[in-house]
């Protein structure tokens, strides 16, 4: 389950940057061999800072320091919650 809490995170950065690829510019075995490093990819330009700290919580090294799901929900549901006026349609 840890391993799809990083994968979570990988979607979120998805998200959040319309589909583009994941580690854009590095091939396969460069991204095993940066992230062994402690590489980590960098903050979108669009994304809140509260997004891309919970990003960096899924891509904690040890699987037993990231985030469960539960913990993830209930973020987002505050993070939603937080800032849907800024989605709703204004008059």
């Amino acid at each position: 389950i840890k391993s799809d809490v990083w994968s979570f995170g990988i979607l979120l950065t998805e998200i959040v940057t319309h589909g583009r690829i994941p580690y854009p510019g590095m091939t396969n075995p460069e991204v095993i061999q940066n992230l062994e490093r402690g590489y980590r990819m960098v903050r979108p330009d669009n994304c809140p800072e509260e997004l891309y700290h919970l990003m960096m919580l899924c891509w904690k090294e040890r699987p037993e320091d990231r985030p469960t799901f539960d913990y993830l929900r209930s973020v987002l549901e505050d993070f939603f919650t937080a800032t849907e006026g800024q989605y709703q349609p204004q008059p």
